[in-house]
């Protein structure tokens, strides 16, 4: 390999250090800004998510419901973009897992989990849903709405940030379908209804329908950022270990060289005094 070609390696390891770098920064920014902001509403979504359970469940002991055509929906939550490490494969294994075993319709969303599943078509007329970018903007949310607010049960798959180096793939029943959510003493609870009852169920079933699969969206943009971050910073590791070996194999390469001429230029000179 010549001296052109390793640093032309080089260059290229540079360039790609320097990407790596940029994505790191942007990445750290960004989960500086927003994971305040989920942290601190976890517990507000956690609140609401209960309190639909519980009205859902005097609901169904009064037999008061909104009728729902449809039984049960999985929806899985990807992004667009690449550079976020392994996260999609393992939410995409997990999801893979868990909706094999129900009877349900299934919704992909983003080009990760499109494109995964139309090179391995696992499930029977998925329906694929991508976004501008990878949090919905207030039409897009309304239209996500429309189409899963006709299930009895919906079930959001997708990343959470544990701590900065664990994502964990899960699930949010966002229609607290299920009572186990729900601890003994939190379902005994009793409530006074104003206005009546199936007022409250429409009302829950509209506004907090769309308030809790926000906060999904919320939670697996923060968990995808903190990914980048992670995958970045390594890809900025293993950039600085190529870069060392070109460096010294650019050194080696040199001496290498500089040894031959010199070699030459003794043979050469011993040449001559033979002549002379």
């Amino acid at each position: 390999m010549t001296i052109k070609e390793i640093e032309k390696l080089i260059e290229e390891g540079e360039s790609l250090k320097a990407i790596a770098q940029a994505y790191s920064e942007i990445a750290n920014l960004k989960i500086k800004r927003i994971r305040s902001e989920v942290e601190r509403n976890r517990v507000f979504f956690a609140e609401i998510s209960k309190v639909y359970g519980l009205v859902k469940i005097l609901g169904n002991k009064r037999k008061v419901s909104v009728a729902k055509p449809k039984k049960r929906v999985c929806l899985l939550i990807t992004s667009n973009y690449r550079f976020y490490g392994e996260i999609h494969t393992h939410l995409i294994k997990f999801f893979i897992s868990f909706a094999q075993e129900l009877d349900t319709d299934i919704i992909l969303l983003g080009k990760a989990a499109i494109d995964y599943f139309n090179a391995k078509p696992i499930f029977k007329n998925p329906k694929e849903i991508i976004l501008k970018s990878d949090q919905p903007n207030t039409q897009e949310l309304a239209g996500i709405v429309s189409i899963i607010k006709d299930y009895n049960q919906v079930l959001i798959f997708h990343s959470r940030l544990k701590s900065l180096l664990v994502q964990q793939p899960v699930f949010t029943d966002i229609t607290a379908s299920s009572e186990s959510v729900l601890t003994a003493e939190e379902a005994k609870v009793r409530f006074i209804f104003e206005p009546e009852l199936l007022k409250i169920l429409q009302f829950f079933d509209s506004s907090i329908l769309t308030l809790l699969i926000e906060a999904t969206f919320l939670e697996s943009e923060v968990s995808r950022t903190a990914s980048r971050f992670i995958s970045m910073d390594q890809a900025e590791t293993e950039a600085n270990k190529v870069l060392k070996g070109y460096l010294k194999l650019k050194a080696h390469t040199k001496r290498t060289m500089i040894n031959k001429q010199l070699l030459e230029s003794i043979t050469s000179i011993q040449a001559v005094r033979k002549m002379i």
